[in-house]
């Protein structure tokens, strides 16, 4: 038996990217009943983000609220099973990854054990930049990479703000930026140039998200690009990787489907020779512990800090996960998914 959730989530303060800014988080927890077992995905399409009309996401939980269909036995079986009931992004990784923990759960075993026998017993996690109180504090807890959003002031301002914290963490801690696709290609380049002294290691998505011709020209400048909003499909990264347009690739779990698809695309990067970080979207509690888990079954020894350690963001939540901090974050070892939900 399948059941819909739907949870409005208030942020503690606006999210704001060159893309706006958003105050609530929108999420959907799917619940699976299988036999004795109750599994749980989460379906929570970021505007702006989200490759899927919204209306579409919201018909497609509608009609799965309540049914009961055959499930499969095999994770082999998994995508097809997931693609003929529904074929938004969202819906379809909510929908996985709830009969992927109802097979973890029957199995004994983790969802990254069951993704991955080798699986990491830990996923190094990166720190979100909000303010220098809160960097600080990432910092003495053992922080190696911090994330700032970029393309929302002028360069000028933005330089000086790199420079202050590159002064703060000190020289060896990895800097990551993001541009959410704000600059031109001229403008992109510009902005290297200047980041360059800071030692900033990565920007994602300079440029519009599909311009990869840009992106392959900005590579090799001395900040390594990484693409971002473009990864959705094998087709997507295929072209990516083509057009040699970018050095590692950022895969949010809830854009490209179900957690097989998401490991899927990490392998596939890796074969490539390209480096994976795991974020989430700002998810709920499930979305939050799901991206670990594909984090820590991730087959690839290329995977960089990842953008896991969200929670923060939310005012409330609809469950608890172990508190993320420092420089690693350790895989959950229990049965299934490992989330515990608010009464």
């Amino acid at each position: 038996m399948i059941s819909i959730h739907r949870y409005s989530l208030p942020l503690a303060a606006a999210f704001v990217s060159s893309k706006g800014s958003i105050t609530h988080r929108e999420c959907a927890l799917i619940r699976l009943v299988a036999g004795p077992n109750c599994g749980l995905g989460e379906a929570s399409p970021m505007p702006g983000l989200c490759p899927d009309p919204l209306d579409q996401v919201q018909a497609e939980l509608d009609a799965l609220d309540g049914t009961s269909p055959a499930l499969p036995r095999s994770l082999s079986k998994v995508e097809s099973w997931v693609g003929e009931l529904a074929k938004t992004s969202a819906v379809k990784h909510a929908l996985g990854a709830a009969l992927i923990d109802c097979m973890a759960q029957a199995s004994g075993r983790s969802i990254a054990k069951l993704l991955n026998p080798k699986a990491r017993r830990d996923v190094p996690i990166s720190h979100l930049y909000t303010d220098d109180d809160s960097l600080l504090h990432a910092v003495m807890l053992g922080t190696q990479t911090i994330k700032i959003k970029v393309g929302i002031a002028p360069l000028a301002e933005e330089v000086a703000k790199i420079a202050s914290i590159r002064d703060i963490v000190g020289p060896n801690i990895e800097l990551r930026l993001d541009a959410n696709g704000a600059w031109t290609e001229d403008q992109a380049a510009r902005a290297i140039d200047a980041f360059l002294p800071h030692r900033v290691r990565t920007i994602e998505d300079p440029v519009s998200a599909h311009d990869f011709a840009s992106m392959a020209r900005l590579r090799d400048r001395g900040i390594d690009i990484a693409a971002d909003e473009a990864v959705t499909s094998a087709t997507a990264l295929k072209q990516i990787i083509a057009a040699s347009a970018a050095d590692a690739i950022v895969i949010k779990p809830m854009r490209v489907g179900t957690p097989l698809a998401a490991l899927g695309l990490i392998q596939q990067a890796d074969r490539a020779g390209l480096d994976t970080i795991v974020t989430t979207t700002i998810d709920g509690a499930v979305g939050r512990m799901m991206a670990l888990h594909i984090a820590a079954a991730a087959p690839t020894a290329r995977l960089r800090s990842c953008g896991l350690n969200t929670g923060g963001w939310l005012k409330s939540d609809f469950g608890r996960t172990p508190e993320w901090s420092g420089s690693h974050v350790d895989t959950p070892s229990g049965a299934g998914l490992g989330v515990e939900l608010s009464p």
